[in-house]
């Protein structure tokens, strides 16, 4: 196997190292404390709970490794050594030694095929955006769990049969925020139905709070590509017709009077309150990025007569011009394509992708001396 191959089977190995180690951590917990009653809090979780959550974060992390970022490599070589750590103070005695053997070995062989190729992982993370919402759903839900572990464990008395372990203080308070009830664990004091009734309206109104946060945009961004879907099945038909990449309100009278001529416009822009203000005034709008060769695709560049590049970014605009004019070439497009420029500096990087070039700066100047000279 050539070391390409050997690379690219790095993730795999991963995800597959992680459902063992999980199920690992899942026989130890489940069966160590049953055989074996003098176990230590450390021999029980950490080599059994810490086993359970490293098996899920190294499942997770497949896609990562996949992508050959930079902090999927460190948080990978955190995990393998967490991973031999927990194995190492797991359950003494407790007849998982072989299938432990099986598991430090997978974790050295993953190490080592990590460290010889660490030079191959030099790709920045994408900066996951958290809103505030999502933020106070995250601590709503912490404060929640937090407060009914430890509700539980202070009135562990009062409940049939008492609590007096962490574990089942967890078990009982997840039971009662996602309101399953399914009644092994009771209270019987007026103290603990109130403890529980409150734990779980904390527990309805911290995840509904979550799901509308979470689920919400999930399902927005859903409908939007249905949306871009059913949109361009339209634009099959579509032929002569121009297309408008980005906007920018310098260009709004010009839609105005390509829309008076019934002249077909499509304007395809990356906003979602600038799509929806457009679509509102009449014009078919794919909200999507311009420099994309697919999107153009879809708005029909093949049979398009003209296309205007007019978003305020120039930088934007030179990718779009590129696409474009890569486009052109291998379809042998005939479509002429027309560039605002905002600033002159850029006017020249432009030239050699458009067939035509605005350069606003340039023309309100003009506009301005001509007015000179007649009061003159």
């Amino acid at each position: 196997m050539n070391s390409r191959k050997l690379q690219n089977i790095v993730p795999f190995l991963m995800s597959m190292l992680g459902i063992y180690v999980l199920s690992l951590g899942i026989v130890s917990v489940v069966f160590g404390r049953k055989l074996f009653e003098n176990l230590s809090f450390l021999q029980l979780h950490g080599g059994g709970t810490a086993s359970i959550f490293i098996g899920i974060f190294m499942i997770i992390l497949g896609n990562g490794l996949r992508a050959r970022t930079r902090a999927s490599w460190y948080i990978a070589i955190f995990l393998i050594l967490t991973s031999l750590l927990s194995i190492l103070v797991r359950v003494r005695g407790f007849s998982l030694i072989y299938f432990d053997a099986i598991g430090i070995s997978a974790n050295i062989l993953i190490l080592s095929l990590l460290l010889k190729y660490r030079k191959e992982y030099i790709f920045p993370s994408r900066t996951i955006y958290l809103p505030v919402e999502g933020k106070l759903a995250l601590a709503a839900i912490s404060a929640s769990v937090v407060y009914g572990v430890a509700g539980t464990l202070l009135l562990g008395n009062q409940f049939e049969p008492p609590i007096h372990d962490f574990y089942t203080a967890v078990y009982y308070t997840f039971v009662i925020l996602t309101t399953l009830g399914l009644g092994d664990i009771l209270p019987i004091t007026d103290t603990s139905r109130l403890f529980t009734v409150s734990v779980t309206v904390l527990g309805i109104a911290s995840f509904l709070g979550a799901i509308t946060t979470f689920v919400g945009p999930v399902l927005q961004q859903r409908m939007n590509k249905v949306v871009n879907v059913m949109e361009s099945m339209e634009f099959t038909g579509f032929r002569d017709h121009s297309i408008v990449c980005g906007y920018t309100p310098l260009c709004s009278e010009f839609l105005k009077t390509m829309k008076s001529m019934n002249i077909p416009i499509v304007v395809v822009v990356r906003d979602l309150e600038l799509a929806t203000a457009l679509k509102n005034d009449g014009y078919i709008v794919y909200r999507e990025h311009a420099d994309n060769i697919d999107v153009l695709r879809k708005v029909g560049l093949k049979k398009a007569k003209n296309i205007y590049i007019c978003s305020p970014d120039d930088g934007y605009n030179l990718l779009v011009a590129l696409t474009i004019q890569k486009f052109k070439k291998q379809e042998h497009l005939k479509c002429k394509v027309t560039a605002i420029v905002n600033s002159s500096k850029n006017a020249e990087k432009l030239e050699d992708f458009c067939d035509e070039i605005i350069d606003v700066s340039r023309v309100l100047n003009d506009h301005i001396m001509k007015n000179k000279k007649q009061e003159i």
